[in-house]
This record gives C-alpha cells, sequence and structure tokens, in this order.
C-alpha cells in the first residue's frame, strides 16, 4: 500500500512537473518570436547586411530556446541541476579558449555587416595593402589590389587596425605649392590664384579651393594651394596647367 502511495506521489509529482516545464516551453517559444521580430526589425532600421539580419535574429531566438530549454532541465533534475551546469559551463569554457581566434574574427565579421564601416565597392587601405573590397565575409574580408592580387585580411585585424576608407567622400585633396616674387605677394596674387582654380571643371566648388601664404625668404613668397576633386590626380594636374597657362611665370610643385 506505501509502495502504492509512493508511486502516485511521485506520478503526481511528475505531472506536476511535466506541466510546469510545458508552461515554461510555451512561453519561451513566444518570447523566443518576439526577441527574433525584434532583432530583425532593429537591425533592419540600421541596414545591416541581409545575412546579419537573418543570423542575429536567428541567435536571439535560439539564445532564448535555450534559457528555456535549461529551465525545463532544471525542474527535472532540480538538485542535480547545479552540477549540470557547471558541466556545460566547463566545455562551453573549453571549446571557447580553443576556437578563441575563429570566434574573435566571427564577431568581428558580425560588427563589420552590422556596423558597415565600409561596403563592397569601397576602397580600403589596412596597413600596407590597399584594394578594392571584392567580399565581406564572416571570417574575412577580400580585398582586390590594383595589380591585380587578392588579399585575405582576417576581420579581427580591421578592428584592431586603422582602415582607411578612400571612397567614403566622393571629393578628396591635393596640394601644391607655388613661389612668386615677393613683390607680388599680395591680397590680389591669392585672388587671382583662386580665379585660375575656379576655371576647371575637375577642382571642386565645395569645399572651395584654398590658397594660404605660407611665408617669405629669399625674395620669394610661397603660397600654399589644396584643391578637392573627385579625381585628386586630375584636380592637381589641372591647378597646375591653369598657374601655368596664365604666362604669370610662376613656379608651381607638387608633393
Amino acid at each position: 500500500m506505501t509502495d502504492i502511495q509512493a508511486l502516485r506521489a511521485s506520478g503526481v509529482e511528475y505531472l506536476i512537473r511535466t506541466l510546469w516545464a510545458l508552461v515554461v516551453v510555451i512561453i519561451a517559444i513566444v518570447i523566443a518570436r518576439a526577441t527574433r521580430g525584434t532583432a530583425v526589425r532593429t537591425l533592419g532600421r540600421h541596414r545591416a547586411h541581409p545575412n546579419v539580419v537573418v543570423l542575429l535574429g536567428n541567435l536571439a531566438q535560439l539564445a532564448v530556446l535555450v534559457i528555456g530549454a535549461l529551465a525545463v532541465l532544471a525542474i527535472y533534475t532540480q538538485g542535480s541541476f547545479g552540477w549540470i551546469l557547471t558541466s556545460f559551463s566547463v566545455i562551453g569554457l573549453v571549446v571557447g579558449l580553443s576556437l578563441q581566434d575563429i570566434l574573435r574574427n566571427f564577431f568581428a565579421g558580425i560588427y563589420i555587416l552590422v556596423e558597415r564601416p565600409f561596403r563592397i565597392g569601397d576602397t580600403v587601405q589596412v596597413d600596407v595593402h590597399t584594394g578594392t573590397v571584392e567580399e565581406i565575409s564572416f571570417r574575412t574580408t577580400q580585398l582586390r589590389t590594383d595589380d591585380g592580387r587578392e588579399v585575405v585580411v582576417p576581420n579581427a585585424t580591421l578592428m584592431t587596425s586603422p582602415v582607411v576608407n578612400l571612397t567614403r567622400y566622393s571629393n578628396r585633396s591635393a596640394t601644391l605649392t607655388v613661389t612668386v616674387p615677393a613683390h607680388d605677394a599680395t591680397a590680389e596674387t591669392a585672388d587671382a590664384l583662386r580665379e585660375m582654380l575656379a576655371r576647371s571643371d575637375a577642382i571642386a566648388r565645395d569645399p572651395a579651393p584654398s590658397v594660404k601664404l605660407r611665408g617669405s625668404a629669399g625674395g620669394r613668397a610661397t603660397y600654399e594651394l589644396t584643391v578637392w576633386g573627385p579625381d585628386r590626380e586630375r584636380a592637381a594636374g589641372d591647378a597646375v596647367a591653369a598657374i601655368v597657362a596664365s604666362g604669370k611665370g610662376w613656379d608651381v610643385q607638387t608633393p
């Protein structure tokens, strides 16, 4: 009789645990779907890469489901749950340490695809490498150099090294120096230089060309000219041609 009562009590307890487990599962599924939807909408507003939107949405959903699974496991194991959780933690730590380089590149790739400091087609400079971004994956970024080489850069390197995006802005600057006789170093000279630079279509109007007097010595005055344009070499070349064509005989030099 005692065995029957113990069996009945055990069955009731198991039934109660099962009901609680079902409640936890239902709640976890609802929260997981809501979390995924929120993550997808938030990343969509930030114009993150579509692959990252799907990945992070699924990871957010998976994280909630894992928490729900641990809650169900705790309901059934009770006293043994602490030991089981410790075992999982140790296993996770070992796996994390063994894959730390891969995980570092993976999370760096997610950051790049979410924040998008550069995009496919941009020309970037990383360390000694300069090239056009061909592909951005979760582990590496591929660059194509001007001489046709492929450079595979680990994403973790992009997080720890300066990255220069050479095409982020439409105009780039070029600097020239113009040397004139000291008696010509007047306000009219600066205006004349600006007028010469304004005649070229390759030189941007905004930002406007800059003309600064840098010094005067030995009967000569030196002006520093800064011009902007989509093609900095063409802008500099047009600036030199315009000053030479003026016939004033001023000396023009480029760095």
